[in-house]
Parts: structure tokens; C-alpha cells; sequence
């Protein structure tokens, strides 16, 4: 109930029968019963008025709640999509990984497929002989198979019998000190000694490859475990700065690629 007043504006239902009132008691049109009337009237509306108060604040709790569980819900979906994304990353990276296993897979295989060629071929080569055959001989014995010599201590050399192998190829260049494999014998007697933990003999032996035989096909292998020695070593600085010669000297070869990974273990780009 209401009516607009001359600016049009609304006025409640309550001023407008207190309105009314007045007018009638200016005329003296005004009866007991109609102010009872309008005492309710204004009753019922304060009461409506404390009622609307009193649930406002619940309102606005109810509001607060909803804000919050709205807040509450986004987050999880964002954490849902998040950890959606991170999935996919770590089955990326999964397959990623399966892919580089079963490619070193692959080269392992090629590598044991290759070993045991190669000591096939050695055994076909190396004649039978009695057990202690591939000792050195003992001093004064005369040796008439530069060859077998040879393969004998590197058949020991690929068996890990690292002071057998040493010493045949040592007997080999003494008995047979320019042939085509001397450098190899020489770079050989080297590896003996780094396998073994011996640096410092390692280290005189490919010097030994490096001067005696610059034009040997074993000069950047030498080069590049004459690093690794000297790192072994601890003499760090040096060893970079040997590795840094083999890639200059032999950019393309196998050994600088070794080179260069091993720099980038060491943290040094170049």
C-alpha cells in the first residue's frame, strides 16, 4: 500500500494513513476506532522493519559464505588444471626417457655384439699354446711372432690383466721397437698404468705416444687420457687446458667429442 506524494516520490503505507488521520482530525472526521487502527497498523510495521533488520546480518553471512566457498572452489580447479599440466609434463618427459633407454639399449647391444667379435677374432688368431703361454718370455727367448706377441698382451689388456698386458707389451718393444704397431704398444703400456690408478707412470707413457710418435693414429687418444689423468690427478686447470689442445688439433674426431662432454661435466663450455 502506498501512494506518491506531489514529487512523485513513494510514501509508506504508514505515513500515509497518518496522513490521513490528520486530515481527518483537522475536519474532526476522526474516530477512536481509526487511531486503533493506525497504532496496529504502525505495530505491525515495526515489527516487519525489526524482523528485516534481524535477518540482514544473516544475509550477509550467507553472502560471505558463498564468497568464500566460490574462492574456495576456484582454487581447486586451478590446483586440478595445474596438476593436469604438471601430468602431461612428467608423461612427456616419461616417454622422453624410455625413448633415450631403449636407444643405450640398443647401443649396448651393438658394443657386446662388437666385444665378442673382437675376442672371437683374437681367439681365432692366437694359436693354442699351454697354459702360461701368454706370459712374457723369459728373458733370452727368442721370439719370431711379433704378431702373436702383440695380440696375446692385448687379449690380457681386454681380460683386465693389466700387469700381464703390460709387461708382453713392454717385452714387445724391446724385441720388436719399429714396427707398425710399436706406437699402439707404447699408448697400450700407458692404459695399463691409468687403469691401474698409476697417473703418474700413465701420464709419462702418453708423452712417450705424443714424442716418440706425433704421427701416430693414437695421438688424440693419447692426448685425451693424458686429461683425464691429469684431472684424475687434481691438477684440474691443466687437464681443461689439455682437453682445449685435442679439440683444436682434432675437431673432427671421436676424442674431441669425449672432450667435449667432459668439459661440460667440468662446467667449462670450451
Amino acid at each position: 500500500m502506498a501512494v506518491r506524494d506531489p514529487g512523485c516520490r513513494t510514501v509508506p503505507a504508514f505515513a500515509t494513513l497518518l496522513l490521513a488521520l490528520l486530515l481527518s482530525a483537522a475536519t474532526g472526521c476522526v474516530s477512536s476506532s481509526d487511531i486503533d487502527a493506525l497504532g496496529s497498523r504502525i505495530t505491525s510495521l515495526q515489527r516487519q522493519v525489526a524482523q528485516a533488520q534481524e535477518e540482514s546480518p544473516r544475509r550477509d553471512e550467507v553472502a560471505a559464505l558463498g564468497s568464500s566457498v566460490t574462492g574456495q572452489l576456484e582454487a581447486l580447479l586451478k590446483s586440478e588444471a595445474d596438476m593436469r599440466a604438471d601430468l602431461a609434463a612428467l608423461s612427456g618427459q616419461i616417454a622422453e626417457l624410455r625413448g633415450e633407454l631403449e636407444a643405450t639399449s640398443f647401443r649396448l647391444g651393438q658394443l657386446s655384439q662388437q666385444i665378442a667379435a673382437t675376442q672371437q677374432e683374437l681367439r681365432a688368431r692366437t694359436p693354442a699354446s699351454e697354459p702360461g703361454a701368454n706370459a712374457p718370455a723369459a728373458p733370452g727367448t727368442e721370439i719370431s711372432d711379433p704378431e702373436s706377441l702383440y695380440q696375446n698382451a692385448y687379449g690380457d689388456y681386454l681380460r683386465g690383466n693389466y700387469d700381464l698386458a703390460r709387461m708382453a707389451f713392454e717385452q714387445y718393444l724391446a724385441s720388436f721397437p719399429d714396427t707398425d704397431l710399436s706406437d699402439n704398444a707404447t699408448y697400450w703400456i700407458a692404459e695399463c698404468h691409468y687403469r691401474q690408478g698409476r697417473f703418474d707412470a700413465a701420464i709419462a707413457g702418453y708423452d712417450l705416444v705424443l714424442s716418440r710418435y706425433p704421427r701416430s693414429d693414437k695421438t688424440a687418444s693419447a692426448l685425451l687420457k693424458r686429461a683425464y689423468a691429469l684431472i684424475e690427478k687434481g691438477e684440474r686447470q691443466e687437464g681443461i687446458a689439455q682437453l682445449q689442445r685435442l679439440i683444436r688439433q682434432f675437431p673432427s674426431s671421436d676424442e674431441t667429442n669425449l672432450a667435449r662432454q667432459r668439459l661440460r661435466a667440468l662446467g667449462v663450455d670450451r
